[in-house]
């Protein structure tokens, strides 16, 4: 049986690794900055070369940020959720998916969230639904009206209690905000009614999730959505995510 040999990791994606599991396991603290680079290299025995390669490995995934500088180094951040989002945007840019299979990817993760929160929520959660549907009632119309009314949207992944399908959602909800944003105008007659309308949903489904009505959110929840993708989608030329690019 023929083996072919197997690379090793490269020394600096070694020490990248080593880094990256302190980071996640908090044994290096958010905003510290990490020891000099003379320290890091001889706990490592490895070049300084070797040691920024690392670094820029650990700030590509945005988990430090170097700092030049007499009292420069790398500080330390913790993993962002919106890094996730950026970077599966950008592989659904490069496969050249089309905005409609994210939009159906929306309803078929955030239909079940609403059954969830109509099945099982706290005063906690109704609270904040609420506030959130208080203020989409008194915007005016506008950038900000488009950009606030998804906020329903994201308050539904969060709250749900799911944390993997939270930052599934919240990726797709990256792309979205940014269609909203690019493809539909945010001032005139159609976008106000679009806005009144998005906003009087989110306060029905608001009441049938407090009410229990699982069924009648889900169903109410899901039409929406849809309508949402025709809104946004219909008459547009834009077809696929990479389309966003700016």
């Amino acid at each position: 049986m023929e083996v072919e040999s197997l690379r090793e990791p490269k020394m600096a994606d070694r020490v990248a690794a080593v880094l990256r599991k302190m980071l996640v396991r908090g044994e290096i603290t958010e905003g510290s900055m990490l020891p000099s680079e003379s320290e890091l290299m001889e706990r490592f025995g490895v070049s300084r070369p070797t040691l920024r390669e690392a670094f820029r490995v650990l700030e590509s995934e945005s988990l430090i940020k170097v700092e030049r500088g007499v009292r420069g180094g790398a500080r330390v951040h913790r993993p962002r959720r919106q890094t996730l989002a950026r970077y599966a945007g950008l592989i659904l840019e490069y496969e050249g998916v089309t905005l409609k299979d994210v939009y159906d990817a929306r309803v078929t993760i955030e239909t079940p969230m609403i059954v969830q929160l109509a099945q099982n929520h706290t005063a906690a959660i109704i609270k904040e639904l609420e506030q959130i549907v208080e203020d989409e009632a008194n915007l005016p119309p506008g950038e900000e009206a488009v950009e606030q009314l998804t906020d329903f949207h994201a308050a539904i992944a969060r709250l749900c209690g799911n944390q993997t399908l939270q930052m599934v959602s919240e990726m797709l909800h990256h792309i979205i905000v940014k269609a909203n944003r690019s493809l539909q105008p945010a001032t005139g007659a159609r976008a106000e009614q679009a806005a009144r309308r998005s906003a009087k949903t989110h306060r029905l489904v608001l009441d049938l999730i407090k009410a229990g009505d699982a069924e009648g959110a889900s169903e109410l929840w899901s039409r929406h959505l849809k309508k949402g993708e025709e809104y946004v989608l219909t008459g547009s030329m834009l077809s696929t995510v990479v389309d966003l690019l700016e």
